[in-house]
């Protein structure tokens, strides 16, 4: 096997005098521009360093005349020595050897005067002359006449230096001064004038042959260049303002797409103020106060977010809300851990990271075919991990229940906990399976008519005893007379019990919530509040996934909120009904019994 080693042999080369740095600027130059890996390798990276550092020591007249003869072949380097200096700048870009490809995404990138540098390129291609057009570059070197032919230049000034000199030979002297004038040659001058006399003349025919046309330099040469560019400008028709703003938009359109900001890193001090953010980012976010009870601040976060920050404990995907531009405006999730001084130990704030949550993806049509080959995928996968937490739940049972002897207690404690995790993700794993079947259609009802009065007592007085010690109460106005529904029992309990567990667990302590229940229009209709912690939500970040690994109440739903009603939003609509957001409540519209409703009454936005 062959190593290549000879980064590392440049790197271990002790230079210091001018000449053995200007030999290693180019060493490190040509090796980096060969292969160079995203993201570097240390080895790169301590090659890229160092360079830097050769530049630092260098002046800049060398730096740049090393870039201009060294012929960059990385779009890497030609960018880092791009943000140095505009000299820096002018001669990387000069004297850089990149492919089309590569000048098609780096020349959008570069600064204006940088860009500049590319007109005197004849070396360039047809896209990149186009893109640099687009851009505003178009002034490029003038075009040669027609009838020019190169000559070479030296050779013309030794012919003029070695011709013969010749002098201008006397004229005869004539009585008559009228004569005089008239045969006169134009070299010849009169003293009363008070010219100098004329030179030697030092062209021959020779000479005259070498300045004629075409081959004469000089300023006709600039002259000719000047007048075939006239004549070039002219025969192209003048272009109108239409075509004008057409070139705006072709450019508009083949502009990169800007940026999608996934994730900022933000310090916050000990008063709850953003101190730093990301470069880009610092204008936008330095300054807010995100933990403030004020719904209608420019920057907020969720009630359990705000509770740590309180209490000086570790963030796990909190949600912040920021309002301004659009790189930042929106939800965010954050995690945050907290900081201590080395010195003293006292709090000094919070490091944290912002990052998108995912978005919720619309429902699969029942008759899409790409829906359900997913599901079918979904499905597939989800059998293949239930195979190896079947062998596992089963296995740790076997320990905890002694089946193969006798077993001490700290390890049939262990086995209970891994066999209660199983049972978890295996249930994880149904709702997974049952959210992919609903939202593509594959799940068909019994029909059934079931009280929805009794339901909802029974399920509230069962979340009592969950929700007592943290003094949450929930009050439930339901009609005193049955409220029957065209849902089966099992199905109709399963969704109600989704819902009402999110906002059981979401409860801060001590809050009151209402439930009210009515009908309208051939519905049931169910309002549901939300507890702050929701309410002060988006509708997408109210629907999204959580990235809490496991629940902080036995109420709370396994796989988080934004899951579980999103499940539960589906159960509704594959029974005929429709969930929706109105504010801080939540509307949930149920088929009545013998009823043929035509329309959901006020329908607000939210999950259909």
């Amino acid at each position: 096997m062959i190593v290549d080693d000879r980064l590392a042999t440049v790197l271990r080369t002790n230079a210091t005098g001018r000449l053995s740095l200007r030999i290693q600027f180019r060493q490190l130059a040509d090796l980096l521009g060969r292969e160079m890996a995203t993201p570097p390798t240390p080895v790169q990276a301590a090659a890229l360093t160092r360079l830097e550092t050769i530049a630092d020591t260098l002046d800049e007249d060398d730096c740049a005349s090393l870039l201009r003869s060294g012929g960059l072949r990385s779009p890497a380097l030609v960018w880092r020595f791009v943000q140095r200096s505009p000299e820096l700048a002018m001669a990387a870009v000069a004297g850089a050897n990149l492919s089309e490809a590569d000048w098609l995404d780096l020349i959008p990138e570069l600064p204006v005067r940088a860009r500049g540098a590319l007109r005197h390129r004849r070396d360039l291609g047809d896209k990149v002359h186009d893109l640099l057009a687009r851009l505003g570059v178009n002034d490029f070197a003038l075009p040669e006449p027609d009838d020019y032919v190169p000559q070479p230049v030296m050779a013309a000034a030794m012919a003029i230096a070695n011709a013969p000199i010749r002098t201008p030979e006397p004229e005869p002297i004539a009585d008559d001064a009228a004569h005089d004038d008239e045969r006169a040659p134009e070299h010849s001058y009169k003293p009363d004038d008070g010219q100098t006399p004329p030179p030697l003349e030092l062209v021959s025919a020779q000479q005259e042959s070498l300045l004629s046309p075409p081959q004469r330099e000089g300023i006709g040469d600039i002259v000719r260049r000047i007048e075939a560019f006239r004549r070039f400008r002219e025969s192209q028709p003048p272009a109108r303002a239409t075509d004008e703003e057409a070139e705006l938009e072709a450019v508009a359109a083949e502009a990169p797409a800007p940026r999608i900001v996934t994730a900022i890193d933000i310090r916050i001090d000990a008063e709850g103020m953003i101190v730093a953010a990301d470069a880009a980012h610092a204008p936008m976010l330095v300054g807010h106060r995100p933990f403030t009870g004020e719904v209608d601040a420019p920057a907020t976060c969720d009630a359990d977010t705000l509770r740590a920050f309180r209490s000086r404990l570790p963030v796990e995907a909190g949600l912040m809300t920021f309002e301004g531009t659009a790189p930042v405006a929106g939800s965010w999730r954050v995690d945050a851990v907290p900081s201590f001084a080395r010195e003293g130990g006292h709090y000094t704030g919070y490091h944290a990271r912002l990052r998108r949550p995912e978005p919720v993806r619309a429902a699969a049509a029942a008759n899409d075919d790409e829906g359900d080959s997913s599901t079918d995928r979904l499905r597939q996968l989800l059998h293949e991990l239930r195979t190896p937490i079947n062998a596992i739940q089963g296995f740790a049972e076997l320990i905890q229940q002694q089946i193969f002897g006798p077993t001490p207690h700290q390890y049939r404690s262990l086995a209970a906990s891994v066999a209660s995790d199983a049972a978890r993700m295996l249930a994880g794993f149904e709702e997974v399976e049952r959210l992919a079947r609903l939202e593509t259609g594959q799940v068909e009802h019994e029909g059934g008519e079931t009280d929805l009065c009794a339901v909802l007592t029974r399920l509230v007085s069962q979340l009592e005893p969950a929700i007592g010690p943290r003094e949450v109460r929930l009050r439930l106005a339901i009609p005193e007379s049955p409220v029957m529904v065209a849902i089966e029992p099992i199905e109709l309990e399963r969704m109600l019990w989704r819902m009402l567990s999110v906002i059981a667990a979401s409860a801060a302590p001590g809050e009151r919530l209402s439930l009210s229940l009515g009908e309208a229009a051939g519905y049931a209709r169910l309002v549901l509040p939300l507890p702050s912690a929701l309410a002060m939500r988006d509708d997408a970040a109210l629907f999204a996934p959580d990235n809490r690994t496991t629940p902080s109440s036995p109420t709370q739903a396994m796989l988080g909120n934004g899951f579980a009603l999103r499940l539960a939003a589906a159960e509704v609509r594959s029974v005929g009904g429709h969930l929706a957001r109105s504010a801080a409540r939540l509307l949930v519209d149920l088929p009545l019994a013998g009823a043929h409703p035509a329309a959901s009454p006020e329908r607000p936005r939210g999950v259909a």
